[in-house]
C-alpha cells in the first residue's frame, strides 16, 4: 500500500468516477483502476461496486475512506510540526477557486495584501469543480478552498467558514427565442433544455435544480456535459440554458444573456481542520474580509435582457 493508491481511491471515492478522476489527476483511468485493484488485493476486500451506470463504495470502501481522511489529516498535521522542528516557515499557499466565476476584484487584493504580509511566501491559484476542489484538499493538493458550502459541509475533516449568500441566475443565447423579450421569468424557459456539468451529476444537484425550478411549476429537462466551460459552450449556441451563480464572468459576454431568479447558495472557505498555520488563517481571514466586503458594496445588478 502506497500513497499514490490512497489518494487515487480517495479521488474515485469522493467523484464515484474513475473517468471523471482520471481527467481531473490527468492519468489514464487504467492506470487508476490498476492501482485501485493493487490496493484493494492488499487490502482483501473489494471497494467500489462498478456497472455502467455509477460507481459506489462497498460498505468496506467506506470504512477504508474513514481510516484514510484520519490517515491524510495525521500525515499533514505531523508534516507542519516537522517543519516547524526545523525552522522552515517559508512555504507556497495553494488557494482554490470554483471555475468560471469572475475572480478580477477577489485575486489582485488578495495577492497584494499576502504579499504584503509574508513576502517570502508564494501563492498558487487553481480553478477546478466543486468536487475537484474537496478532493483536493482532501488529498492535500490545495490549502484552502472558496466554493459551496453543500460540497464541502459533511466531510468532518474540514473547517469550513460561510462568507456570502450569492444569487443564482439563469443564463441563456443572445440568439434565444426570448432574448428580444423583457421581463422575463424563469418559468418562460419550462420548454428549454438545462445544461449543466456532468461532474456534478448526483441526487443533491440534481434535486437542487428541482428545487429551483419547482417554484416556477416545473421540473426542467436537464442535460449533462463534461465540465463548465462546455456549459457556457452549449449555452451560447442556443443548445440550452443553464443556472449559474450571480458570480459567473460569462454573464457579461457580448452573445449571453441572463435574468435573476429567487434562488440563492452559500459560498464557504474550506480548508483541512490541521492546516491551522499563520499563513493559512491569515488567508482565511484575508479572503472572508475581500468577499465580505465587496458583498456589502455591491449594488443590486439589473438583469441584461434588454441589451
Amino acid at each position: 500500500m502506497n500513497d499514490l493508491q490512497i489518494d487515487y481511491f480517495m479521488a474515485v471515492a469522493t467523484n464515484l468516477s474513475f473517468t471523471r478522476t482520471s481527467e481531473e489527476l490527468f492519468v489514464s483511468q487504467p492506470a487508476i483502476s490498476k492501482q485501485i485493484s493493487q490496493l484493494e488485493k492488499e487490502l482483501g476486500t473489494r471497494l467500489f461496486v462498478r456497472n455502467n451506470q455509477k460507481t459506489e463504495l462497498t460498505e468496506a470502501g467506506k470504512l477504508y475512506f474513514e481510516l484514510f481522511r484520519r490517515y491524510k489529516a495525521d500525515l499533514i498535521n505531523t508534516k507542519m510540526e516537522v517543519a516547524q522542528l526545523m525552522g522552515k516557515t517559508k512555504r507556497t499557499i495553494r488557494v482554490g477557486f470554483l471555475e468560471g466565476w469572475d475572480l478580477f476584484n477577489i485575486i489582485p487584493p488578495m495577492m497584494a495584501r499576502f504579499n504584503e504580509a509574508y513576502p517570502d511566501s508564494e501563492v498558487v491559484i487553481n480553478c477546478c469543480g466543486v468536487k475537484e476542489l474537496a478532493t483536493s484538499l482532501l488529498t492535500d493538493s490545495l490549502d484552502i478552498v472558496v466554493t459551496m458550502k453543500n460540497s464541502v459541509e459533511h466531510t468532518h475533516e474540514f473547517s469550513c467558514k460561510d462568507i456570502a449568500e450569492i444569487n443564482k441566475i439563469l443564463i441563456y443565447s443572445a440568439g434565444h427565442r426570448l432574448a428580444s423579450r423583457s421581463n422575463l421569468t424563469l418559468k418562460d424557459f419550462s420548454r428549454d433544455t438545462f445544461i449543466a456539468p456532468w461532474e456534478i451529476v448526483d441526487k443533491m444537484i440534481v434535486d437542487a435544480i428541482a428545487s429551483y425550478t419547482r417554484p416556477y411549476g416545473f421540473v426542467p429537462e436537464l442535460r449533462f456535459v463534461k465540465n463548465h466551460e462546455s456549459t457556457i459552450t452549449c449555452v451560447r449556441n442556443n443548445m440550452g440554458v443553464a443556472i449559474m451563480d450571480e458570480w459567473v464572468w460569462a454573464k457579461n459576454a457580448d452573445d449571453l444573456r441572463w435574468i435573476p431568479i429567487r434562488a440563492t447558495d452559500t459560498v464557504s472557505i474550506a480548508r483541512m481542520g490541521v492546516k491551522n498555520t499563520e499563513q493559512i488563517l491569515f488567508m482565511e481571514d484575508l479572503l472572508s474580509d475581500i468577499i465580505e466586503k465587496q458583498e456589502q458594496t455591491k449594488t443590486e445588478p439589473l438583469d441584461n435582457t434588454s441589451l
